[in-house]
Order: structure tokens, then C-alpha cells, then sequence
């Protein structure tokens, strides 16, 4: 049972365009929560990336799943994931909120890094902080907090740096947890890799051999990378991606099916629904009735 009813999905943006603001956020979750409540509590995305440190237990919404979380629980939602605070939480912690660009102003090359060991959609979107690394979490996040109000010098650079120790904390926690190092691990890099280009080619149809090539390996270890970390074949995987994406169109009631079928690279919307009555056991109507 979902904890709220589905509605338009909107879209939000982070200081859009506007390259005087810092394009970093952070807020204490639940003032957030209660002053936005008739955003935050119902499914919606960002353009950008957020991270919550929930501080007690409770539950949050991610891409059509309910996740029963405990204490000390950090969630790491890519751009354009659908996600919303349910009402029943209490929903204590932090949000951190950031776009690209405060991350390559400072560093190029660390956003990649990140998109691959965080922000890559593989496994759980959300780790559990031992008592030791909340203090650690706690104490990096008053100094930002004190660097955004007080605004001193070279406030942007300090928030940027605090900010980048939680990154670094996260992707430890979180390699730790599938027992690998994206950084010495290849295949990893290349799994994750293999997923941010099917969200980037979501609008079409390619091969498995196609992609391979564009990754620059072949179907064979592609094959056998994805069933190691994403846990099934390639072309399940594309699949499930195209379905889930499908999902997040149809959760919009101002898009028709033709529009959402186009968009995905379908040529015939008959099929469209086809496809997607197979994967989810719901006809694309029956769906946004179901789940809107």
C-alpha cells in the first residue's frame, strides 16, 4: 500500500539557469517537509541531486517502492527519480540538495567519480549509519550549516569541501556494503556506466552489441558484468529501465500513451502497450487508474 495518492508528477529545479547562486541546499528536513507539505508529500522529481539524512526511523517513497527505514538512514536520489516524504514519518533529519554545477566548479572530474559509486541507481538508494559515522555526519553538517548563515569568506569554497567529506563518507559506506572499490573494480564502473547510458538512450532502441561497442567491450563480458551487478541480463535490464521510465511518464495525466510511446522509441502505441501489459501486468490506462 502506497502512503499517498499518485497526482501530476512535477519537476523541479534548483536555482535554474541563475549561475550567481551556489546551487547547493541544505535545510533541516522536517521544517522543509512541513512548509512545503503539499509538494513533499506527494510523488514528484528533481533536476538535481539530493541527499536526506533521515535522523529516526520511518518511511520513504522511491520510484513506485515504500522503504521502511531505521534511524540514521542517508538516501541518495538521482536526478529525476521519483520520490515524495510520507506523511506518517516523522521525517527529522537533513536535505542536501545540490546541482552539477557546484560540483565542477570546484572539481571537474569528482562528479563522475560520484555519479558511478553513489548516484548510479545499482542496489539499495539508501545506506545506515553506525553511531560513529552519524557523529561524523552530524558535526560536517553544522559547520556547513554555520558557513551558509554567517555567508564569510570563501564560504562557498568551505560548504563545497565539508560537503564533498559527506560524499566521500557515503561512497565508503556504500562500497563497503557490495564489497568492492569503483575505483579498482572496472567492472563495476562499467556496469554502472552501462545503466547511465541506457537512461541517456531511453528514447530508442539499441543492441546489446551496440552498446558494448559505445562502452568499448563486448556482449559476452557486458553480459556477465550485468548479471554480476545489476544482477540480470542486459536486455532485462533495458527493459526494466524502459518500463520504469514508462512509469514515470504515465504518472503525468497531461501526457496520452501515444506521447509517452513515442517518447520511449516505440512506433506503434498498440505495441507500446503491449509491451508494457507484459512487464508490469497493467495496461498503460489501468495503470494511471491503479496508481494516480
Amino acid at each position: 500500500m502506497l502512503c499517498n495518492t499518485m497526482k501530476e508528477i512535477k519537476r523541479y529545479d534548483l536555482h535554474k539557469d541563475d549561475y550567481s547562486k551556489l546551487h547547493f541546499e541544505l535545510n533541516n528536513a522536517k521544517t522543509y517537509v512541513d512548509k512545503n507539505r503539499m509538494h513533499a508529500s506527494i510523488p514528484h522529481r528533481h533536476s538535481f541531486y539530493q541527499i536526506i539524512w533521515f535522523k529516526k526511523s520511518g518511511r520513504h517513497y522511491i520510484d513506485y517502492n515504500i522503504i521502511d527505514h531505521p534511524d540514521n538512514t542517508v538516501f541518495f536520489i538521482n536526478k529525476n527519480q521519483i520520490h515524495y516524504f510520507c506523511k506518517d514519518s516523522v521525517n527529522e533529519g537533513y536535505l542536501f540538495h545540490f546541482n552539477d554545477e557546484f560540483i565542477t566548479k570546484y572539481n571537474p572530474q569528482i562528479l563522475e567519480r560520484f555519479s558511478t559509486s553513489i548516484f548510479n541507481e545499482i542496489g539499495n538508494s539508501h545506506i545506515t549509519l553506525s553511531e560513529l559515522d552519524s557523529k561524523k555526519v552530524g558535526l560536517i553538517t553544522a559547520f556547513i550549516e554555520s558557513e551558509l548563515q554567517l555567508k564569510e569568506s570563501n564560504y562557498r569554497e568551505q560548504s563545497y569541501h565539508h560537503f564533498q567529506t559527506i560524499l566521500f563518507l557515503i561512497e565508503r559506506l556504500r562500497n563497503k556494503a557490495y564489497n568492492l572499490n569503483h575505483e579498482t573494480n572496472a567492472d563495476f564502473a562499467l556496469a554502472a556506466a552501462f545503466k547511465k547510458l541506457i537512461f541517456k538512450r531511453i528514447n530508442d532502441f539499441y543492441s546489446i552489441d551496440n552498446y558494448a561497442i559505445t562502452l568499448n567491450t563486448n556482449s559476452k563480458t557486458l553480459t556477465a558484468i550485468s548479471k554480476t551487478y545489476l544482477l540480470d541480463t542486459p536486455a532485462n535490464i533495458i527493459k526494466e529501465s524502459k518500463l520504469l521510465e514508462a512509469k514515470r511518464m504515465l504518472s503525468n495525466q497531461n501526457i496520452s500513451i501515444k506521447e509517452v510511446a513515442y517518447a520511449l522509441g516505440f512506433d506503434d502505441p498498440t505495441y507500446f502497450t503491449k509491451y508494457f501489459k507484459k512487464g508490469t501486468s497493467y495496461t498503460p490506462r489501468a495503470f494511471q487508474k491503479a496508481y494516480l
